[in-house]
């Protein structure tokens, strides 16, 4: 028979991932983000800096990963001496698994959980479907509704009125 500090291991597996996972994606982009605020901005960034990011991501998911695995075999280790699995363990690892899948699903489908979609995302959107590589917008206090598409040399091509937003 596997003993209980091992199923605890198996039982908290795939919630434990999923932390990981979310973790690592939020200190890949907090690192990005330091990245180019502090050394390359909107230069050309080298390789390397790709190969840092990849690297840290790696890093980050698997040191916590084996951190809450860990976690997990040492309360498995505490509740050995019980009869019975306990419920509330059980039902958090579920819980966690849910409820941590439909998060990074959302944020990978693109779902807007939130409400009206910004006027920036709009324009973008907008300007990215006709094949143009930048958009931009009039500054927020002028009254200006208008999305302004750019060609790859940056030239403004195209004018558009957005949409009132609902």
């Amino acid at each position: 028979m596997i003993s209980r500090r091992h199923v605890y291991v198996l039982l908290f597996l795939v919630p434990a991932l999923l932390v990981s996972i979310i973790a690592a994606a939020l200190t890949l982009a907090a690192s990005a983000g330091a990245l180019w605020l502090f050394v390359y901005g909107d230069d050309p960034w080298p390789n390397t800096a790709n190969v840092l990011l990849g690297a840290i991501f790696l890093l980050v998911g698997a040191a916590l990963w084996l951190a809450l695995l860990f976690v997990a075999y040492r309360v498995g280790r505490q509740q050995e001496g019980e009869r019975s699995l306990n419920k509330r363990h059980v039902a958090l690892s579920l819980g966690a698994t849910v409820v941590l899948t439909a998060i990074i699903i959302v944020r990978l489908v693109g779902l807007n959980v939130t409400g009206a979609r910004s006027d920036s995302v709009v324009c973008a959107d907008l300007c990215r479907s006709d094949g143009f590589s930048a958009s931009g917008l009039p500054p927020r206090d002028s009254g200006d509704r208008t999305c302004s598409c750019y060609d790859a040399q940056g030239q403004e091509v195209r004018r558009v009125t957005l949409p009132l937003s609902r």
